[in-house]
């Protein structure tokens, strides 16, 4: 079911950049056809391809903020609590997809003779303005405890690939039930809650009271806690 759901909110925003593109190349072909090639393969092009890029996640992050904000509106919010941080790891796609915009032809050609100075500072504006998107998108992330759902919400602009077998999702803005849950354990500043079919987990912020709050809905559902051997 997470599968399925990922899947969906993925192509659907993939499906809603495509027709943008199609609508700006209409629209702004006369001009780029009247363009030299230096400014079109060092300016232009890679600016319209960060931008193609940007308006995905971004469609991402705003079908799932309305998928997940659905959920909250029509069940009533038993415990709210900070979503953990991203780590580096889940950003290394999004940094990877910008660096071939910028330098696959260096890669392409094994020369650098492609690097110019407008692909250069091009390259350092998309990072410094992704990299304070993705800050700003952390600390928009919350989970939501229901009594059937745990909802995690907010401005996320990861990208969310179709879930398969053995994934590892690491707070994943998206709908679970209880019975998405295998298993939980409690730090001293977190709680971690470990996803079926070895699909990632779900870690939140706790103090003692948020604690004791959540222990108290997971045994309520009769979720049991991980053991380490």
């Amino acid at each position: 079911m997470l599968g399925t759901k990922h899947t969906i909110l993925f192509f659907l925003a993939f499906f809603l950049t495509i027709f943008l593109v199609t609508i700006i190349g209409i629209i702004f072909s006369p001009f780029i056809n009247n363009i030299s090639d230096y400014i079109y393969y060092n300016i232009v092009s890679p600016i319209l391809f960060t931008f193609y890029f940007f308006t995905f996640i971004a469609f991402q992050g705003i079908i799932r903020k309305i998928y997940t904000n659905k959920y909250i509106n029509e069940n009533q919010i038993l415990i709210k609590s900070k979503a953990k941080k991203f780590q580096i790891n889940e950003k290394l796609l999004i940094y990877l997809v910008i660096i071939l915009i910028y330098f696959s032809s260096m890669i392409r050609n094994f020369s650098i003779q492609s690097i110019t100075l407008p692909k250069v500072l091009l390259f350092i504006l998309s990072i410094i303005i992704i990299e304070i998107a993705l800050k700003f998108s952390s600390k928009s992330l919350y989970g939501y405890f229901t009594k059937d759902y745990i909802i995690i919400s907010g401005i996320d602009l990861r990208i969310s690939l179709p879930i398969i077998y053995g994934s590892n999702i690491l707070n994943d803005s998206n709908v679970y039930t209880y019975n998405d849950i295998k298993e939980y354990f409690t730090f001293p500043e977190t709680i971690e809650l470990y996803l079926i079919g070895e699909q990632g987990k779900l870690v939140f912020n706790t103090d003692n009271e948020l604690s004791r709050q959540f222990l108290g809905i997971l045994k309520q559902k009769k979720i049991p806690m991980k053991k380490f051997n």
